[in-house]
């Protein structure tokens, strides 16, 4: 694809960002931050080499989406690793990866990506992060072109003014993710029902800012069940032009397709229905699932 000019207007944020590498998780021996190509140990384990294959073959997945402005045609970059790596016992032990786009400002899309037990099956879902219209296109000749984000920011109820430095702010919003709690209930068309309790990894995947859109500091947080993402998790500091004092803010997103609630010091703040069924893969919703076969990509060129 031809190079087009860089997403740069107020919409999608313009100063410096930057990704924090997740150190502190690890899965079968591999770190979280993904390298380019990934390069076989000397030796190593039938999961950790089942882990690097199919990181491989996500980064070639994903290599060929392309996301832009759909107004104005501006490309919107990805961050060029997954910003996290994970394991799902519960759903066959597969793995996946998460990515974002959006290298300035807050992300404006997340993608979780995973090859489904041995179906050859891999399975994309997307959620958008802002109401800027955007569009991405897939290698398949497929589009997403979400309408509006179903994340929507709000103040996080008895929270402090923001620190003054990066490292205050840091260990504020760890001391807010202990007053979070969330799980899921399987209540989609062919759910059993059940809940599911969820955690929250407490290191961030991605911190950013962006001061010409008062956002002062920002940090994406993952809800989980173990390490495998059911939700995601912004916490803001901001200070609006209309508002005397800085304050802190929150916002959420959906991974899956189940009902979801989050509780912030006992009470419910959040609490979004499963999908239905006929809206999953509807490419215009904030929550788009998409499916693709493993030979597909094998066979392209």
């Amino acid at each position: 694809m031809s190079p087009q000019k860089h997403c740069g207007d107020r919409s999608f944020g313009v100063t410096l960002c930057r990704t924090v590498a997740v150190a502190t998780l690890l899965m079968s021996g591999l770190s979280l931050l993904a390298q380019d190509k990934p390069v076989a140990p000397a030796t190593e384990s039938e999961e950790a080499k089942r882990s690097r294959e199919e990181l491989q073959v996500s980064l070639e997945q994903v290599e060929p989406m392309r996301m832009q402005h759909a107004t104005t045609g501006a490309v919107i970059e990805r961050v060029t690793h997954p910003v996290l790596r994970y394991a799902a016992p519960l759903w066959g032990g597969h793995h996946g990866t998460l990515w974002i786009w959006g290298k300035r400002g807050r992300p404006v899309a997340v993608l979780e990506m995973s090859l489904m037990g041995n179906e050859g099956l891999w399975y994309r879902s997307f959620h958008a992060t802002t109401d800027a219209p955007i569009k991405l296109d897939l290698s398949n000749g497929k589009s997403w072109t979400p309408k509006s984000s179903n994340v929507k920011f709000q103040p996080l109820p008895n929270a402090p003014l923001p620190a003054e430095t990066p490292a205050g702010r840091l260990r504020q919003m760890k001391a807010f993710l202990q007053k979070f709690s969330a799980h899921q209930l399987w209540t989609w068309r062919e759910g059993d029902g059940s809940r599911h309790e969820l955690r929250l990894l407490t290191t961030p995947v991605h911190r950013y800012e962006d001061r010409e859109q008062q956002l002062i500091d920002g940090a994406l947080f993952i809800i989980a069940q173990g390490t495998n993402p059911e939700a995601t998790l912004f916490l803001e500091a901001v200070n609006p032009v209309d508002v005397a004092q800085p304050f802190w803010q929150f916002g959420i997103g959906r991974t899956s397709f189940a009902e979801q609630i989050v509780n912030y010091e006992d009470q419910e703040i959040y609490h979004d229905p499963p999908v239905k069924h006929e809206e999953i893969f509807n490419s215009t919703n904030s929550y788009w699932r998409t499916t693709s076969k493993l030979e597909e990509q094998k066979d392209k060129p």
